[in-house]
């Protein structure tokens, strides 16, 4: 049997405003942080956790977010790093569907998309204010998009990549964990990774983006529901306590700074 290892993908930066990351606290001013995605080798398959965001869609779409990716930082790029490239992928495990989560899951035709039912519902039929969130979804999955978004001309508007929708808490792999993390969006989930060698590596996805959202118990600024979203906020201090796990935040430069990356491997 073919043990589990982890590595981690540097896919570049973005910068937004404190209160965007610590509801109403702030400080306010740009803070900048890192995106990434964490690749999964498993005796199951090849699975990636998150798709980064495409430079160009948030160059066009998003340019006050400011972000930075270098040709290094691209997907690809990365998983040359550990001797794969996009097409060994066989499923891409998404936290939820925002545009810093998915913007690069068009390079990944073949994987499987994995994200939780309300999630893709909601993709469906978001909220006005979500809509931007949500707008690279059409560069993966134009079918799920067409009815509220104006699609590029040459895109063909029924493509709809394989999914397999999940809800509840689901062992996805054995070892690998898919919990629910909602409140952020309408069907998030978080991913715990079980290694032979090392404590379990939780990935909290935007269910807390820093350790000072778990500290001071305050969700992000952007959200869904910010009811759910802070009972999610102790159910990751309750998953890392009972499984004695290591958090993994979704935006955090100083832990990110102190990671191994890609060609380097947790196992």
């Amino acid at each position: 049997m073919k043990p589990t290892r982890v590595s981690l993908l540097d896919g570049g930066s973005l910068a937004i405003d404190g209160h965007k990351i610590y509801w109403n606290r702030g400080p306010a001013g740009d803070i900048r942080f890192p995106v990434y995605a964490v690749l999964v080798e498993h005796d199951e398959g090849l699975f990636v956790y998150d798709a980064g965001f495409g430079l160009e869609h948030m160059q066009q779409f998003v340019p006050q977010d400011h972000p930075i990716q270098s040709p290094e930082q691209t997907l690809p790029a990365q998983l040359a790093k550990v001797g794969y490239e996009p097409d060994d992928v066989t499923h891409l495990i998404l936290s939820h569907l925002h545009i810093d989560h998915c913007g690069e899951a068009n390079l990944f035709p073949r994987a499987t998309v994995v994200c939780h039912e309300k999630e893709y519902e909601q993709a469906q039929h978001p909220e006005l204010f979500e809509r931007g969130s949500y707008g690279a979804v059409r560069y993966f999955a134009p079918g799920l998009v067409k009815d509220w978004q104006e699609l590029p001309p040459d895109v063909d508007t029924d493509y709809m990549p394989e999914f397999q929708l999940l809800h509840g808490d689901v062992e996805f792999a054995p070892g690998v964990w898919l919990y629910e993390t909602l409140g952020h969006s309408a069907g998030h989930y978080s991913m715990l990774v079980e290694l032979a060698g090392r404590r379990p590596m939780l990935f909290t996805g935007d269910a807390a983006m820093t350790p000072k959202n778990l500290e001071m118990m305050v969700v992000g600024g952007f959200h869904l529901d910010p009811v759910a979203g802070t009972r999610s906020l102790q159910r990751l201090k309750d998953l890392a306590t009972e499984h004695d796990a290591e958090l993994f935040f979704s935006h955090s430069m100083p832990e990110f700074e102190t990671w191994k990356k890609a060609p380097e491997w947790y196992e």
